[in-house]
């Protein structure tokens, strides 16, 4: 018997003993093991095996005749037990993974909740800077060479732009990481004045150029 499911010990015993019943194993008007072999069968006590033929018995599946033993009363109770037990197996199943999945659902609320807040933070940074534009810069190459940090490239020495996000395969990543390696069909997202617009232009084709010699 699993001591880790819900279903309570006795139960189980009592479920199996039933389908046993309704397998014909034991057959009607069968005795029944005794309550110590029993529990030595399923490895329980003999409190449990106890409870499990009361309940049993209650459903008429068997017969507890006092000072004789019990004995198998019932091959049609047994089925309808065993049908009714499967039922509600299955409606606590469906209950369990209900309760699963509004939990996956609640993760994933807090981490859209999460996502939008951000979105919505760096929204309102470049809107409230009057004096800031956001432009964007297109590497478009099929395939560059090297494979350059943003920390190696150093955008702001060499071109005087800040770098504030990149587009990529359809996902602008904001704030990128100094590690994050510059790809083919980036668009790179910046602030800068006019001439370092033109600079940004000139350094990457430069890099671009040497890599290739």
């Amino acid at each position: 018997m699993s001591k880790k499911s819900s279903t309570p010990i006795y139960l189980q015993v009592a479920v199996d003993v039933a389908g046993r019943v309704a397998r014909e194993e034991l057959k009607l008007g069968q005795k029944i093991s005794g309550r110590t072999t029993l529990a030595g069968e399923y490895n329980v006590s003999s409190e449990t095996i106890r409870k499990a033929m009361r309940l049993l018995s209650d459903v008429n599946i068997v017969e507890v005749k006092h000072g004789h033993g019990i004995y198998v009363s019932s091959l049609k109770r047994a089925e309808e037990f065993i049908d009714r037990y499967r039922i509600k197996a299955s409606v606590n199943e469906l209950k369990e993974e209900l309760i699963d999945l509004m939990k996956q659902r609640d993760a994933i609320e807090i981490k859209m909740n999460e996502t939008m807040n951000s979105i919505v933070d760096y929204t309102s940074r470049f809107k409230n800077s009057d004096h800031i534009s956001v432009n964007e810069y297109y590497l478009d190459y099929d395939k560059l060479i090297y494979e350059k940090s943003i920390r190696e490239l150093d955008f702001k020495k060499n071109t005087g732009i800040t770098l504030v996000g990149i587009k990529r395969d359809g996902i602008t990543m904001l704030s990128p990481d100094d590690e994050e390696i510059i790809k083919a069909k980036d668009k790179l997202l910046y602030t800068g004045i006019q001439s370092s617009s033109l600079r940004l232009g000139e350094y990457i084709r430069m890099v671009y150029e040497i890599v290739n010699i």
